[in-house]
């Protein structure tokens, strides 16, 4: 049962990933310049509320591991 959560979480993780630098390329100019995502997501809302979202993601994420 526990390798079976451990390749699921495995498996979000490189979706996750994925999905990240599927972004970061969509958004990323000509130059291949890299991206803070961070850094964009500061421009539409606070840092505190940045902070929090990405604790809670974490805390999401890791749930009983």
């Amino acid at each position: 049962m526990e390798h079976n959560f451990e390749s699921l979480i495995n498996a979000k993780i490189t979706q996750i990933e994925n999905e990240l630098n599927n972004l970061k390329s969509i958004i990323s100019t000509k130059k291949n310049k890299p991206v803070s995502l961070r850094g964009m997501a500061k421009l539409l809302v606070n840092e505190e509320e940045l902070e929090k979202s990405i604790e809670e993601a974490k805390k999401s994420l890791f749930k009983g591991a």
